[in-house]
């Protein structure tokens, strides 16, 4: 490690401190930030919390202090008051206006369940909640986890055992006496549908229908061409049909890949715009086959039938398994980090199997 980091580090917990001279229990909670900064998967999966805890404190406003990758995916959330938005490094000015307007809400909790950081506990020590709760975070990166910080009131720390994203975020809330919370997902919609897509879906109403996901952060998570063609022919079958999801610069992209291989059972995917277009159409499917990317969680959140392509990890296929009420988690045999190798025909028995054909 070298000096800067030293200080760095220093610096961070000297600052990191807080002495609480009241009880939690002692206050009355009407205001509570949640700090949810990542991706559009990181949002889905923290629903679970912000809808326990309106349920226990049904007249507090909470709001979430979300990133550019996902502050959108609370639009349609009925729980949540207001968003709040970290910016680029850039237009760090904006983020401080931003943690300034925090500041003058005067929150009674803040519930912090990311990574630890240096910048976001800063953030928090000036937005100056009443009472500071998180996850401890893990030492890699100073040495030293939250648990070490007095600013934090109180922390659950990385259980034994590998478990579910949403069980794991839900510890917090022993710590405000909710026992049992419910951690069933779910995904909020637009109350309007698009028609669009209602005309698309209404084409397929005489077949069971799969949405195959191919895409992923990552190519290490993504489905090759040669893995794509030969799934969609293993899944061929008169009563079904497959919706791909692409992002629109890939549209020609399956367009030629249909016609050139003759897949008659495969249609053109919609054009989707957004999320929650994708969505829409996520909630009409029969069943979904997807990489572990966020359309694990929206269809868990919209109860649609999954398998989750995983590598063999359990950092994954557990972590982050689809929780739908029929969910399959698939890894391949092998313990690389890609799904290279895995098995198209156990994807196919499966998909049968839950389509019942």
């Amino acid at each position: 490690m070298n000096l800067k980091q030293k200080f760095k580090n220093f610096l961070f917990k000297k600052i990191a401190q807080k002495k609480y001279d009241k009880s939690l229990s002692d206050i009355k909670i009407k205001k509570i930030l949640i700090i949810r900064d990542g991706g559009i998967g990181d949002a889905i999966l923290s629903y679970p919390l912000i809808r326990e805890l309106k349920k226990f404190y049904p007249e507090a406003k909470i709001d979430v202090y979300a990133s550019l990758n996902n502050y959108f995916m609370y639009k349609y959330v009925p729980w949540v008051n207001t968003v709040y938005l970290k910016h680029k490094k850039r237009h760090w000015f904006k983020t401080w206006v931003e943690v300034f307007k925090m500041r003058q809400n005067h929150y009674d909790l803040a519930i912090d369940d990311t990574v630890i950081r240096f910048h976001r506990t800063l953030y928090t020590k000036i937005i100056n909640p009443k009472f500071v709760l998180a996850s401890s975070g893990k030492k890699e990166r100073y040495g030293f986890d939250r648990s070490e910080l007095s600013f934090y009131y109180k922390v659950y720390g990385i259980p034994d055992k590998i478990i579910h994203i949403v069980d794991e975020r839900l510890k917090v809330l022993k710590f405000l006496g909710i026992r049992n919370p419910n951690n069933k997902m779910v995904f909020p919609l637009p109350k309007e549908e698009n028609k669009d897509i209602i005309n698309y879906l209404d084409r397929f109403k005489s077949y069971k229908l799969i949405g195959l996901n191919t895409d992923a952060s990552h190519e290490n998570r993504t489905l090759n061409t040669e893995q794509i063609i030969n799934l969609c022919k293993f899944l061929k079958n008169e009563n079904v049909k497959i919706i791909p999801f692409c992002v629109p610069n890939k549209f020609n992209y399956f367009k030629e890949l249909i016609e050139k291989n003759n897949l008659t059972n495969v249609e053109l995917p919609f054009k989707t715009k957004n999320i929650y277009e994708a969505a829409q159409i996520v909630k009409e499917l029969d069943l979904l086959i997807t990489p572990d990317t966020s359309f694990v969680h929206i269809a868990s959140g919209l109860n649609i039938p999954t398998i989750g392509l995983f590598w063999n990890d359990p950092t994954k296929y557990i972590l982050c398994a689809p929780r739908s009420d029929i969910s399959i988690a698939i890894t391949p045999q092998g313990k690389e980090s890609n799904l290279k190798n895995i098995d198209l025909k156990e994807i196919q028995e499966k998909a049968f199997e839950v389509l019942n054909i």
